[in-house]
C-alpha cells in the first residue's frame, strides 16, 4: 500500500483489478502522514476497473497528483534483477527513483513517451500505406517526420540528461557502500549507456526505423552498466557481490532522499533478510538512520531484528488481516 501511494503503482500488480479481491468492485488505502512540511491525510479509491479517485487532505485530486508526498524506498527479494535482469528492468528502477527525487522527471518522460508512441505509429501508418523506405514518402510526409523528428530529439535530450545526473549523483554514494559492505578494494562503477542525439543520428537508423516500424534511438533503448573491477557485473559477479551491489544502490537511494527533500524516506524491507547472510543483514540494519520509518515483511523474528523489537510495533497478518485488529475505517468515498 505505501509503495503504490508513493509511486502510484504497485511492483506486484500491473492491473488496479489485482489489487481488489476477488470478490470486490473497489478497494480504499487510506494513510495519515507527516513530514517536517505537512500534515497529510490521503484516501485513494481503486476500482476493479481500473478507475481511481483521490481524495488529499478531504479534497478531490486527480490520482498523478499523489506523487510527491510520501515517499519511500523498496528492497525486496527480486531487487536482485536490477543487476542480473534484462534492461528494462534497470530503466524501470531509474525511472522510479529519479520521480521522487526531481518533482519535473514524471512530466519529461510522460512527455517522451507520448512523443515516442505517436512517432512510431507514424512509421507503422506508413509502413501500411507500403512506404518502405524515406524515399517513398511524399513531400507532406517528409515533412510531418521532420516535425516528429524535431520534438523527439528535445524530449529524448532532456530525458537523456535528467538520467545522466542522476546516475552521476547516485554512483559515488553506491561505490562508498559497497567497499563498506565488501571490506574489499573492488571499485563499483554505474555507467549510464544514453547519449544526446541530434538529426543525423536520426538519420544514420532511418532505414532500421521504417524496417521495424519503430524508433530504434532513444531513451527507451538506455542501458545502466554495474561494473567491478572493470568487468560486467550482470556476467561476472558472483551472487554475493551482486546481493551487495543491490544493497549498497538501495542505500545509496535512502542517502539521496535526505539530501534532496530533508527527510529520509520510509525503508519497505520485503522478507529481504532472509536472502541475505548475518553480514549483509547485520550491515543493512547498523546502516539504517534512526530517523528513518522502517517497514519489515518476514515470517519470523530473527535474532538480527529483536534489537528494534522493544522500539517496534509487531502486527501479525492471519488469513490477509491484521489479528486482533479492532479498528474499524469508515471509508470517505
Amino acid at each position: 500500500m505505501i509503495q503504490i501511494l508513493s509511486h502510484i503503482k504497485s511492483r506486484r500488480a500491473s492491473r488496479d483489478k489485482e489489487l481488489v479481491n476477488f470478490d470486490m468492485k473497489e478497494a480504499v488505502i487510506h494513510a495519515r502522514a507527516q513530514n517536517s512540511e505537512e500534515d497529510i491525510d490521503i484516501s485513494l479509491l481503486i476500482r476493479a476497473s481500473g478507475r481511481r479517485t483521490l481524495k488529499i487532505n478531504e479534497v478531490s485530486r486527480k490520482p498523478k497528483e499523489l506523487l510527491h508526498h510520501i515517499f519511500s524506498v523498496s528492497f525486496m527479494v527480486d531487487d536482485i534483477e536490477i543487476v542480473t535482469g534484462p534492461p528494462a528492468g534497470r530503466r524501470d528502477w531509474m525511472n522510479s527513483v529519479i520521480s521522487q527525487l526531481d518533482f519535473n522527471y514524471d512530466e519529461s518522460l510522460t512527455k517522451f513517451e507520448g512523443i515516442l508512441k505517436q512517432r512510431n505509429s507514424f512509421f507503422k501508418e506508413m509502413i501500411e500505406l507500403g512506404n518502405y523506405y524515406y524515399r517513398d514518402l511524399s513531400e507532406s510526409q517528409c515533412e510531418q517526420l521532420a516535425v516528429w523528428d524535431e520534438i523527439y530529439i528535445e524530449a529524448a535530450n532532456e530525458l537523456t540528461s535528467l538520467r545522466a545526473n542522476f546516475i552521476m549523483e547516485i554512483a559515488p554514494i553506491a561505490a562508498r557502500y559497497y567497499r563498506e559492505i565488501s571490506g574489499s578494494d573492488a571499485e563499483l562503477e554505474l555507467n549510464y549507456q544514453g547519449v544526446q542525439i541530434d538529426q543525423d543520428d536520426l538519420d544514420g537508423v532511418r532505414a532500421r526505423d521504417f524496417a521495424r516500424g519503430y524508433s530504434n534511438l532513444g531513451p527507451q533503448r538506455d542501458e545502466i552498466e554495474f561494473k567491478l573491477k572493470d568487468s560486467e557485473a550482470k556476467s561476472f559477479a558472483s551472487q554475493g557481490e551482486r546481493r551487495s551491489i543491490t544493497l549498497a544502490i538501495k542505500l545509496a537511494e535512502l542517502e539521496l532522499h535526505k539530501e534532496k527533500h530533508g527527510d529520509y524516506p520510509i525503508l519497505l524491507l520485503d522478507d529481504v533478510l532472509a536472502e541475505l547472510d548475518e553480514d549483509r543483514q547485520d550491515f543493512l540494519l547498523d546502516s539504517v538512520n534512526p530517523e528513518t520509518q522502517v517497514i519489515i515483511t518476514t515470517t519470523h523474528i530473527g535474532k538480527h531484528l529483536e534489537k528494534w523489537s522493544e522500539s517496534a510495533q509487531i502486527l501479525e497478518v492471519e488469513a490477509g488481516a491484521i489479528a486482533n485488529s479492532k479498528e474499524v475505517l469508515t471509508s470517505p468515498f
